[in-house]
């Protein structure tokens, strides 16, 4: 079996029932969240976000041993995305696709609600999503293996199915007023392989552009 088909059948089987998790958000006027980035939230009146909003470029990825290469920005969620299936409306949502050569793969998206309220509750139920990926993961393929690792609200979750390369996932989920934003990194690899500090980067940068 060759490597592109190793990748797809694992992150098929992911985007089904778990990856690696790193989701986060914010409440009040502004808050510090434990894994250093902070997120300004629209007070809850505010009824929908004012200004544009700009998607990750191939250049605000984790490094990655080759460059980079980001897809158009495209109306809709783009289907079932790891951890947080298809919970993300395609109406009002755009995403974006990356990629690399060597089976590191990313996408954003960015969803438009029709009031902080919705926002919110959007952002909860992708939270609890992601919470129990890996759990979910082991639940549908009892064959496979999922391993977690938790620093503060960073989630990593690594794993496997019999005849398949090993994978680990990061993903974030972020709010700023009626805006929520989903960022997912994965890769052929271990927990040990993921560039946390690198995709808390990334996020931050997901966050800017969403205000």
């Amino acid at each position: 079996m060759n490597r592109k088909t190793r990748s797809t059948r694992i992150a098929g089987a992911v985007a089904v029932a778990g990856a690696a998790v790193l989701a986060f958000t914010a409440v009040g006027s502004a808050q510090a969240d434990p894994t250093g980035v902070r997120v300004t939230e629209a007070p809850s009146r505010q009824a929908v976000s004012s200004g544009p909003f700009e998607l990750l470029d191939a250049a605000d990825m984790p490094p990655a041993s080759t460059p980079w290469k980001a897809g158009p920005v495209t109306d809709g969620a783009g289907g079932e995305q790891a951890c947080v299936d298809d919970l993300v409306p395609d109406n009002g949502s755009v995403h974006r696709d990356f990629s690399t050569e060597l089976d590191t793969e990313g996408v954003q998206i960015v969803h438009e609600a029709a009031s902080v309220r919705e926002a919110a509750q959007l952002t909860t139920e992708l939270r609890a999503a992601v919470a129990n990926c890996a759990e979910r993961f082991a639940e549908r393929y009892p064959e496979g293996t999922s391993y977690e690792r938790e620093l503060g609200r960073v989630h990593a979750v690594q794993v496997s199915l019999p005849g398949s390369s090993v994978s680990v996932h990061l993903l974030g989920v972020a709010r700023s007023g009626t805006r929520v934003t989903v960022v997912q990194w994965g890769q052929m690899g271990t927990l040990d392989d993921a560039p946390v500090r690198d995709f808390r980067e990334t996020l931050r940068t997901a966050v800017h552009g969403l205000r």
